[in-house]
């Protein structure tokens, strides 16, 4: 009886000791998260242009897509994450959506792809797309789709690791201590396409208009890229219209050129003033921006936003409105980053200036 007690407290023993070892020898699941972009650089032939990065804390998400401004028959493919969610469908407005569910199945960094079919009657083709309510502009032609990051936050990354991997211009600039330029309109003007000049650089032509802020590359626009930092003068014309003035090159910058219509010579008399919005493209984590321009006043950056903002959106800072034409120098700074520099105002212009870290 003793012995049979004493194997089987042994037996107990060696099973707890096995156990032991078993748990201790068990290896730890790795998450698997995508710490950068993913967009690829085209799609369907097309190259994507990196257009901004939205954060949702959900991957089981609600996408709603309708016409950005006028429904204008814009025909259009979302394609998440290399899956078409949406194929081939009209735009309505914002109180008729396309709905659907989709779940963004990677940790950290995923993406959407808008991918156009035609141009609609007011080129380029662009909507907005909601993701559990989280709203973004997306714009794409004939030439080239674009892409945002979708990150799903939790996993160590956010907005600010975001940058994309597309075929166009984000809105930082390129990286390589140049800065680009794009010159746009807002609508048709009338007049045909718009010959622009930049001085010493070259020439580019405007084909359409964008009715929200494009991004260098936009090819309706006038671009020019890997630009010296510094001043340059241009001139720019259509039928019965032409426009002149400097604009004011930063590294890894793009700089947004609207040409106004009353603001070229044969668009009457302007306000004899310009404007500038200061503004980021995400939280850089350093708290409020202090923005300082000479002879003029401060405002204060609170806030980012996805896409150039115009000189009359007031939110979060940064305006300085009714400047006289001519150069201006300013400085930045928020806790632990600071920038200084040049900047041109032009009359009846609205310059939408970019602070890249």
């Amino acid at each position: 009886m003793k012995t049979l007690k004493l194997l089987t407290l042994f037996t107990i023993f060696f099973t707890l000791i096995a156990c032991e070892k078993e748990e201790e020898t068990e290896p730890e699941v790795e998450i698997e998260v995508n710490e950068t972009s993913i967009i690829p650089s085209s799609t369907s032939g097309r190259p994507n242009n990196y257009l901004g990065c939205i954060e949702i804390s959900s991957r089981i998400t609600t996408i709603q897509v309708w016409d950005h401004g006028q429904i204008d028959g814009d025909i259009v493919s979302i394609i998440a994450n290399g899956n078409t969610i949406i194929n081939q469908q009209t735009l309505d407005g914002p109180s008729n959506p396309i709905t659907v569910d989709y779940d963004f199945t990677n940790n950290g960094f995923n993406y959407i792809t808008l991918f156009a079919h035609n141009l609609g009657d007011i080129p380029p083709n662009t909507c907005t797309i909601a993701i559990n309510g989280v709203q973004f502009v997306l714009e794409a032609n004939l030439d080239a789709n674009g892409s945002i990051d979708v990150i799903v936050t939790g996993y160590g990354v956010d907005c600010s690791d975001a940058g994309g991997n597309g075929g166009g211009n984000g809105g930082g600039g390129n990286g390589n201590d140049t800065g680009s330029l794009i010159f746009y309109v807002g609508e048709d003007l009338g007049c045909g396409p718009i010959s622009v000049n930049l001085s010493s650089v070259g020439s580019d032509t405007i084909t359409g208009y964008y009715s929200s802020t494009p991004d260098c590359g936009a090819s309706a626009g006038a671009n020019f890229s890997n630009l010296d930092p510094g001043v340059y003068s241009y001139t720019a014309s259509c039928s019965g219209i032409d426009w002149s003035g400097t604009v004011t090159i930063e590294a890894n910058t793009c700089l947004r050129q609207q040409l106004l219509p009353g603001s070229g010579g044969g668009g009457g008399g302007g306000s004899g003033t310009g404007d500038v919005k200061f503004w980021i493209n995400q939280d850089f984590g350093c708290g409020n921006i202090s923005v300082n321009v000479t002879s003029v006043g401060s405002s204060t950056i609170s806030g980012y936003f996805p896409y150039a903002p115009s000189c009359d959106n007031s939110a979060a800072g940064g305006n300085f409105n009714n400047l006289t034409p001519g150069t201006y120098s300013y400085n930045a700074s928020c806790n632990g980053y600071t920038w200084q520099g040049n900047f041109t105002v032009v009359e009846d212009q609205c310059l939408q200036f970019q602070l890249s870290l």
